[in-house]
Protein backbone atom coordinates (compact mmCIF):
# COMPACT_ATOMS: atom_id res chain seq x y z
CA UNK A 1 0.00 0.00 0.00
CA UNK A 2 1.11 3.49 -0.83
CA UNK A 3 2.09 5.14 2.17
CA UNK A 4 0.57 8.61 1.56
CA UNK A 5 -2.39 6.30 1.73
CA UNK A 6 -1.41 4.24 4.64
CA UNK A 7 -0.35 6.76 7.50
CA UNK A 8 -2.37 10.11 6.28
CA UNK A 9 -5.19 8.43 5.15
CA UNK A 10 -5.32 5.90 8.27
CA UNK A 11 -4.99 9.21 10.13
CA UNK A 12 -8.31 10.65 8.33
CA UNK A 13 -9.91 7.43 8.92
CA UNK A 14 -9.39 7.62 12.78
CA UNK A 15 -10.95 10.96 13.07
CA UNK A 16 -14.18 10.27 10.93
CA UNK A 17 -14.19 6.89 13.10
CA UNK A 18 -13.98 9.16 16.60
CA UNK A 19 -16.79 12.13 14.86
CA UNK A 20 -19.14 8.94 14.06
CA UNK A 21 -18.67 7.39 17.62
CA UNK A 22 -19.75 10.40 19.02
CA UNK A 23 -22.42 11.33 16.95
CA UNK A 24 -23.63 8.00 18.42
CA UNK A 25 -23.09 9.42 21.91
CA UNK A 26 -20.13 7.26 22.58
CA UNK A 27 -17.93 8.82 25.69
CA UNK A 28 -14.99 11.12 24.63
CA UNK A 29 -12.37 8.68 25.92
CA UNK A 30 -14.24 5.50 24.58
CA UNK A 31 -14.29 7.14 21.32
CA UNK A 32 -10.97 8.01 21.33
CA UNK A 33 -9.56 4.62 22.02
CA UNK A 34 -11.99 2.55 20.03
CA UNK A 35 -11.25 4.61 16.92
CA UNK A 36 -7.07 4.79 17.37
CA UNK A 37 -7.32 1.31 18.65
CA UNK A 38 -9.54 -0.22 15.68
CA UNK A 39 -7.30 1.89 12.74
CA UNK A 40 -4.30 0.39 14.53
CA UNK A 41 -5.75 -3.26 14.82
CA UNK A 42 -6.11 -3.10 10.75
CA UNK A 43 -3.25 -1.75 9.92
CA UNK A 44 -1.11 -4.91 12.45
CA UNK A 45 -3.03 -6.82 10.63
CA UNK A 46 -1.95 -5.56 7.48
CA UNK A 47 1.71 -5.16 8.30
CA UNK A 48 1.84 -8.79 9.10
CA UNK A 49 0.62 -9.91 5.94
CA UNK A 50 2.42 -6.92 3.56
CA UNK A 51 5.58 -6.33 6.20
CA UNK A 52 7.73 -3.51 5.88
CA UNK A 53 9.44 -3.63 8.78
CA UNK A 54 9.44 -2.14 12.25
CA UNK A 55 10.29 1.66 11.25
CA UNK A 56 7.06 1.18 9.23
CA UNK A 57 4.70 -0.51 11.85
CA UNK A 58 6.20 2.16 15.14
CA UNK A 59 5.68 5.67 12.47
CA UNK A 60 2.32 4.21 12.07
CA UNK A 61 1.48 3.26 15.41
CA UNK A 62 2.16 6.28 16.77
CA UNK A 63 0.52 8.75 14.20
CA UNK A 64 -3.15 7.58 14.88
CA UNK A 65 -3.28 7.32 18.49
CA UNK A 66 -1.92 10.82 18.09
CA UNK A 67 -4.63 12.37 16.15
CA UNK A 68 -7.29 10.46 18.79
CA UNK A 69 -5.28 12.02 21.68
CA UNK A 70 -5.74 15.64 19.76
CA UNK A 71 -9.43 14.98 19.37
CA UNK A 72 -10.24 14.03 22.60
CA UNK A 73 -8.42 16.69 24.18
CA UNK A 74 -10.28 19.26 21.89
CA UNK A 75 -13.57 18.16 22.22
CA UNK A 76 -14.06 17.20 26.12
CA UNK A 77 -17.20 18.91 26.66
CA UNK A 78 -16.01 17.86 30.31
CA UNK A 79 -13.59 21.19 30.70
CA UNK A 80 -14.94 24.56 32.05
CA UNK A 81 -12.30 26.36 30.90
CA UNK A 82 -10.71 26.70 27.25
CA UNK A 83 -7.71 24.44 26.65
CA UNK A 84 -4.53 25.92 27.94
CA UNK A 85 -2.03 27.35 25.25
CA UNK A 86 0.88 24.71 26.40
CA UNK A 87 -0.97 21.40 25.56
CA UNK A 88 -1.98 22.97 22.37
CA UNK A 89 1.60 23.62 21.85
CA UNK A 90 2.51 20.26 22.33
CA UNK A 91 -0.38 18.93 20.31
CA UNK A 92 0.93 20.97 17.12
CA UNK A 93 4.31 19.69 17.55
CA UNK A 94 3.41 16.17 17.72
CA UNK A 95 1.00 16.99 14.16
CA UNK A 96 3.98 18.65 12.60
CA UNK A 97 6.35 15.54 13.48
CA UNK A 98 3.85 13.47 12.48
CA UNK A 99 3.54 15.14 8.73
CA UNK A 100 6.94 15.57 8.56
CA UNK A 101 7.92 12.09 9.50
CA UNK A 102 5.38 10.93 6.80
CA UNK A 103 6.48 13.47 3.56
CA UNK A 104 9.93 12.33 4.56
CA UNK A 105 9.55 8.92 4.69
CA UNK A 106 7.54 9.14 1.36
CA UNK A 107 9.69 11.17 -0.76
CA UNK A 108 12.54 8.81 0.64
CA UNK A 109 10.98 5.72 -2.14
CA UNK A 110 8.84 7.38 -4.33
CA UNK A 111 10.75 10.72 -4.79
CA UNK A 112 8.94 13.68 -5.09
CA UNK A 113 5.70 14.41 -7.54
CA UNK A 114 6.75 15.28 -10.55
CA UNK A 115 5.12 18.95 -10.61
CA UNK A 116 6.88 19.50 -7.14
CA UNK A 117 10.02 18.65 -8.47
CA UNK A 118 10.09 20.97 -11.34
CA UNK A 119 9.68 24.44 -8.57
CA UNK A 120 12.95 23.25 -7.36
CA UNK A 121 14.70 21.64 -10.59
CA UNK A 122 13.45 24.11 -13.43
CA UNK A 123 13.88 22.77 -16.93
CA UNK A 124 13.30 19.37 -15.30
CA UNK A 125 10.44 18.88 -17.87
CA UNK A 126 10.13 15.62 -19.86
CA UNK A 127 13.09 14.12 -17.69
CA UNK A 128 13.53 10.89 -15.68
CA UNK A 129 14.07 12.45 -12.43
CA UNK A 130 15.50 10.14 -9.60
CA UNK A 131 14.82 12.09 -5.97
CA UNK A 132 14.22 9.32 -3.84
CA UNK A 133 16.85 9.34 -0.85
CA UNK A 134 20.24 7.29 -2.02
CA UNK A 135 20.54 6.39 1.45
CA UNK A 136 17.59 3.93 1.86
CA UNK A 137 18.83 0.80 1.93
CA UNK A 138 17.54 -2.52 3.68
CA UNK A 139 17.85 -2.74 7.71
CA UNK A 140 20.38 -5.58 7.75
CA UNK A 141 24.02 -7.09 8.35
CA UNK A 142 24.03 -7.50 4.17
CA UNK A 143 23.61 -3.44 3.89
CA UNK A 144 26.75 -3.00 5.50
CA UNK A 145 28.21 -4.97 2.72
CA UNK A 146 27.12 -2.96 -0.20
CA UNK A 147 30.14 -1.25 -1.44
CA UNK A 148 32.33 -5.10 -1.19
CA UNK A 149 28.89 -6.87 -3.25
CA UNK A 150 29.26 -4.31 -6.07
CA UNK A 151 32.57 -5.04 -6.33
CA UNK A 152 32.60 -8.26 -6.27
CA UNK A 153 29.56 -8.47 -8.98
CA UNK A 154 31.89 -6.36 -11.59
CA UNK A 155 34.75 -8.67 -10.50
CA UNK A 156 32.29 -11.74 -11.30
CA UNK A 157 30.88 -10.34 -14.42
CA UNK A 158 34.38 -9.37 -15.69
CA UNK A 159 35.37 -13.28 -15.02
CA UNK A 160 32.01 -14.77 -16.96
CA UNK A 161 32.65 -12.52 -19.75
CA UNK A 162 29.30 -11.99 -20.14
CA UNK A 163 27.79 -8.66 -22.00
CA UNK A 164 24.48 -7.42 -20.85
CA UNK A 165 22.41 -5.19 -22.49
CA UNK A 166 18.92 -4.21 -20.73
CA UNK A 167 16.22 -2.22 -22.53
CA UNK A 168 12.92 -0.87 -21.42
CA UNK A 169 13.63 -0.20 -17.88
CA UNK A 170 14.20 3.22 -18.16
CA UNK A 171 10.74 3.61 -19.62
CA UNK A 172 8.43 2.86 -16.91
CA UNK A 173 4.94 4.49 -16.81
CA UNK A 174 2.77 4.33 -13.83
CA UNK A 175 0.25 1.95 -13.86
CA UNK A 176 1.21 0.50 -17.66
CA UNK A 177 2.74 -2.86 -18.11
CA UNK A 178 5.79 -2.52 -19.65
CA UNK A 179 7.54 -5.27 -22.25
CA UNK A 180 11.83 -5.79 -20.69
CA UNK A 181 14.01 -7.13 -23.29
CA UNK A 182 17.70 -8.69 -21.89
CA UNK A 183 19.70 -9.19 -24.67
CA UNK A 184 22.85 -11.58 -22.90
CA UNK A 185 26.30 -12.19 -25.60
CA UNK A 186 29.37 -14.31 -24.51
CA UNK A 187 33.30 -12.49 -24.77
CA UNK A 188 33.07 -13.13 -29.05
CA UNK A 189 29.56 -11.47 -29.18
CA UNK A 190 27.59 -14.37 -29.61
CA UNK A 191 23.95 -14.94 -27.65
CA UNK A 192 23.79 -17.64 -25.18
CA UNK A 193 21.44 -19.55 -25.12
CA UNK A 194 19.49 -21.74 -22.52
CA UNK A 195 20.34 -19.16 -20.31
CA UNK A 196 17.68 -18.82 -16.92
CA UNK A 197 16.82 -14.74 -16.43
CA UNK A 198 14.52 -13.91 -13.97
CA UNK A 199 13.39 -10.01 -12.89
CA UNK A 200 11.91 -8.75 -9.67
CA UNK A 201 11.22 -4.85 -8.31
CA UNK A 202 11.35 -3.69 -4.94
CA UNK A 203 11.04 -0.44 -3.02
CA UNK A 204 14.86 0.73 -1.91
CA UNK A 205 15.21 -0.86 1.49
CA UNK A 206 11.94 -3.49 1.26
CA UNK A 207 11.79 -7.06 -0.24
CA UNK A 208 11.50 -7.70 -3.86
CA UNK A 209 8.37 -8.36 -5.37
CA UNK A 210 7.56 -11.10 -7.34
CA UNK A 211 10.00 -12.39 -9.61
CA UNK A 212 9.15 -12.45 -13.68
CA UNK A 213 10.55 -15.52 -15.56
CA UNK A 214 12.13 -13.80 -18.85
CA UNK A 215 11.56 -16.13 -22.22
CA UNK A 216 13.79 -16.83 -24.98
CA UNK A 217 13.10 -15.79 -27.79
CA UNK A 218 16.33 -16.32 -29.69
CA UNK A 219 20.00 -15.31 -30.33
CA UNK A 220 20.49 -15.06 -26.76
CA UNK A 221 17.62 -12.66 -26.29
CA UNK A 222 15.10 -13.00 -23.28
CA UNK A 223 11.85 -10.81 -22.88
CA UNK A 224 9.31 -10.63 -20.57
CA UNK A 225 5.94 -7.94 -19.73
CA UNK A 226 6.29 -6.39 -16.13
CA UNK A 227 3.26 -5.75 -14.57
CA UNK A 228 1.89 -2.11 -13.71
CA UNK A 229 3.74 -0.33 -10.70
CA UNK A 230 3.43 2.32 -8.85
CA UNK A 231 5.25 5.56 -9.19
CA UNK A 232 8.77 6.60 -7.13
CA UNK A 233 12.14 4.80 -7.25
CA UNK A 234 12.29 1.28 -7.16
CA UNK A 235 15.15 -0.95 -7.31
CA UNK A 236 15.00 -4.29 -10.48
CA UNK A 237 17.20 -7.32 -9.33
CA UNK A 238 18.02 -9.19 -12.63
CA UNK A 239 19.16 -12.79 -11.71
CA UNK A 240 21.30 -14.37 -14.52
CA UNK A 241 22.10 -18.13 -14.83
CA UNK A 242 23.71 -20.20 -17.62
CA UNK A 243 26.47 -22.94 -17.82
CA UNK A 244 26.17 -23.62 -14.40
CA UNK A 245 26.72 -20.32 -13.53
CA UNK A 246 25.03 -17.33 -12.29
CA UNK A 247 24.87 -13.67 -11.26
CA UNK A 248 22.76 -11.01 -9.88
CA UNK A 249 22.54 -7.32 -10.93
CA UNK A 250 20.84 -4.26 -8.88
CA UNK A 251 19.39 -1.30 -10.98
CA UNK A 252 17.76 1.39 -9.42
CA UNK A 253 14.88 2.63 -11.72
CA UNK A 254 11.94 5.16 -11.89
CA UNK A 255 8.79 4.72 -12.60
CA UNK A 256 6.94 7.96 -13.59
Amino acid sequence: MNLLYSLFGGMLLTAALYGGLRYLRVGNFWAAVAASGGVSLAYIVYAIIDWGGLDMLAMHLVAYPTVAVVLAQLYDTRKAQALHWAPKLIVALFLAVSVLFGGLAYISSHGLPQAVAQWFLPGAQGKNLHTGFAGVVAHSEEAAKGIGQHLKVEHALAQLGWQIDVQGLNGLESGQAQTVVVQLQDRAGLGIEQARVSLALGRPGQPAGQAETLAATGGGRYQAHLPPHQAGAWVAYLRIEAGGQGIELEHTVEVR
